[in-house]
C-alpha cells in the first residue's frame, strides 16, 4: 500500500526520459485493458477468434524477447517516489487494474471514484465480491500509508450492503479509525450514485518488521505531512 506515498532513496538520473518511458507502459497496459473487456464481450465467429489468439500469442512473444524474471515490485518513479507499478489495484503497468486513483489527506481520508465493467463481473451486472473486498482493500489501506504507517493488511472484515453495479461510477472511502504503534485499524465504505453503501469493510494493518527501521520510531499517528493537495506525503521525519 506504498504507491507514491515515500519519496524513493534512489536518484532518477534521467526523469524525462523515465517519464516518456512510464507513458508508453501506461499506454500498452490501458490498450491490454481494452483487449480484455472486447475479450469478455465479443460476439465475432470462431475463425476470427482462433486468428486473433494466434495474434495476441504472437505480441505476447514480442513482449517477452526483454522481460525480468519476476514480478516487478516497488520501483522509482520519474516523480522520485516509490510506487508499484505491477499492482492489480492501482498499477499503472497492470492490465487488470481499474487502475483506482486514490487521494487523501495527511490525516488519512482517503477517497477514490471508479467504475468497473465486464470483465470484474460476478452476479450478473454486478461487481464480483472479490473485487468489491480488493477495492476496499486497496483504498482502506491507503489510509495507514498516507500517515507514514504503510502495512500490510492483517484483516479484512466486508459486509456486503447491495450490490456493487457494473457500469456505474461508485464512490470508495477509508478513514483511520485508531494507531497503536505499528498497527492501523482503519474503515472504510463503497456508495453508490443513489450514495447507498454497497459495501464495508473494518481492516486492520501492520507495518512488517523489516520495513519499521526505514519508518522510524510510531508516535500515534503523527508524521510530517504537506497541506492537502491530492499528492502524496513526505516520508515522516523519523
Amino acid at each position: 500500500m506504498t504507491d507514491g506515498a515515500f519519496a524513493s532513496p534512489a536518484t532518477v538520473e534521467d526523469p524525462e526520459a523515465l517519464a516518456t518511458t512510464e507513458r508508453a507502459q501506461s499506454d500498452l497496459a490501458s490498450s491490454m485493458r481494452e483487449l480484455v473487456d472486447a475479450c469478455v464481450r465479443t460476439r465475432v465467429d470462431d475463425e476470427t477468434l482462433t486468428s486473433i489468439a494466434a495474434e495476441v500469442r504472437e505480441v505476447t512473444q514480442r513482449l517477452l524477447t526483454h522481460a525480468q524474471a519476476g514480478p516487478l515490485g516497488i520501483e522509482t518513479a520519474s516523480d522520485g517516489r516509490l510506487r508499484d507499478h505491477g499492482n492489480p489495484m492501482v498499477g499503472m503497468r497492470n492490465p487488470i487494474a481499474p487502475p483506482l486513483h486514490v487521494t487523501g489527506d495527511a490525516e488519512g481520508n482517503m477517497r477514490c471514484t471508479f467504475t468497473l465493467g465486464a470483465g470484474y463481473e460476478g452476479p450478473p451486472g454486478c461487481v464480483h465480491g472479490g473485487i468489491v473486498a480488493a477495492v476496499l482493500d486497496q483504498v482502506v489501506g491507503s489510509a495507514p500509508a498516507r500517515i507514514g504507517r504503510p502495512g500490510l493488511t492483517a484483516y479484512l472484515n466486508t459486509t456486503y450492503r447491495r450490490p456493487t453495479s457494473l457500469g456505474v461510477e461508485h464512490v470508495a472511502r477509508g478513514w483511520v479509525e485508531e494507531v497503536d504503534g505499528w498497527k492501523v485499524r482503519a474503515r472504510g465504505e463503497i456508495r453508490d450514485p443513489q450514495d447507498r453503501v454497497t459495501a464495508e469493510a473494518d481492516a486492520l494493518f501492520v507495518v512488517p518488521r523489516w520495513a519499521r527501521e526505514h519508518i522510524g520510531t510510531p508516535t500515534g499517528d503523527a508524521g510530517e505531512f504537506p497541506p492537502d493537495d491530492g499528492a502524496s506525503p513526505r516520508t515522516p521525519t523519523p
